[in-house]
């Protein structure tokens, strides 16, 4: 008896049948790719977002440490605390905030040991924001109402001795200040804040700062904004 096997075995696939199953094949691995795409992207937002959150506050928690002890003058030796002058970085208004406390001796073992003057490390402190990415020239100050991306900045010592600030974070949207009074009234900085006296009347500082992801275009929640206040210790003592 003269037996064949069937067709199938003989003659194996078809070229449609091998078409088709590529196509099917091709589809799933697509949507493989896709999927892993999709949950690489969430993760990098999520993880930009985090280190958004870190940032933000770590620079709270500076700010909030240093400002409350404006003003700090256990000897009253002379003036201390809130500062003006013609240079926008040195000023006290919406863009920067500039203040001065005496908490050190400059014999440099970290104690609170004042000497009456604000002249040592860490006694007279500035913060603004700066037209650039905390790379590079430091560019020039920021206004409050100025939402491009800049780079929030601390400076110490003696005014006009350091090259712009030590960088602090960068990819800051929004750096405002406001003021108030004991009343808790605002006070204006183009009114109030020109002179000595109206610095002195500063009760409480609060804080308006947004920060944006460093790479924005690759998730939907690109900015954290954080607004707090600060009340100061030692004005009015």
């Amino acid at each position: 008896m003269n037996r064949q096997g069937s067709p199938l075995s003989a003659q194996g696939f078809t070229l449609v049948e091998v078409m088709i199953a590529m196509v099917i094949l091709g589809l799933v691995l697509t949507g493989v790719v896709k999927m892993f795409t999709s949950t690489g992207r969430f993760h990098t937002s999520q993880e930009m977002m985090v280190s958004l959150t870190q940032d933000m506050r770590a620079v709270r928690t500076l700010m909030v440490q240093e400002i409350r002890e404006a003003g700090c003058n256990p000897k009253h030796l002379i003036r201390i605390g809130f500062q003006t002058s013609s240079d926008d970085r040195y000023n006290t208004d919406a863009d920067s905030i500039h203040f001065t406390r005496d908490i050190d001796n400059g014999d440099g073992d970290d104690n609170l040991e004042p000497d009456g003057y604000p002249n040592d490390r860490n006694e007279d402190i500035r913060y603004y924001r700066t037209r650039d990415n905390c790379t590079g020239t430091v560019g020039t100050i920021l206004t409050a109402g100025n939402n491009t991306p800049g780079c929030l900045r601390r400076e110490t010592g003696p005014t006009g001795t350091t090259s712009g600030g030590q960088p602090v974070m960068a990819n800051v949207t929004k750096l405002q200040f406001k003021y108030y009074d004991t009343n808790d009234a605002e006070l204006s900085p183009a009114v109030v804040l020109t002179t000595n006296a109206g610095l002195d009347k500063i009760r409480t500082v609060e804080i308006i700062l947004t920060g944006q992801v460093a790479n924005p275009g690759r998730t939907i929640e690109k900015i954290q904004t954080q607004q707090f206040r600060i009340k100061i210790r030692n004005m009015g003592i």
